[in-house]
């Protein structure tokens, strides 16, 4: 894998959590600064809150889980080298090839 791809997963990631720090800033204005302003607390509008609240943080794991998972090697996955010449080894492919055509 080539250290431009890696760092690509890094950069997503890092992306990713920034976006779950602002998230919780967002909440944070919610639930304090706005209060503070004459915000008063309504159901109407608090449960469609904290169920986008919940929603958009648990997406944003999902992704972070999945990209580091999809792309980052692991070597359990890789393609073990054999030496058997017979028609079958050329139907063997690692995860990350399988990964890769499927794209």
């Amino acid at each position: 894998m080539s250290k431009a791809r890696v760092a690509l997963v890094i950069l997503g990631d890092a992306l990713l959590i920034i976006a779950i720090v602002l998230l919780f800033e967002i909440d944070k204005l919610v639930n304090g600064t706005l209060y503070g302003y004459g915000l008063v607390f309504s159901n109407d509008w608090a449960q469609p809150y904290w169920l986008m609240f919940k929603v958009t943080l648990a997406l944003i794991v999902v992704a972070v889980i999945l990209i580091s998972v999809v792309e980052l090697p692991y070597p359990a996955f890789e393609e073990k080298k054999t030496n058997d010449n017979s028609e079958n080894s050329a139907m063997h492919f690692g995860l990350s090839e399988l990964l890769f055509l499927t794209r």
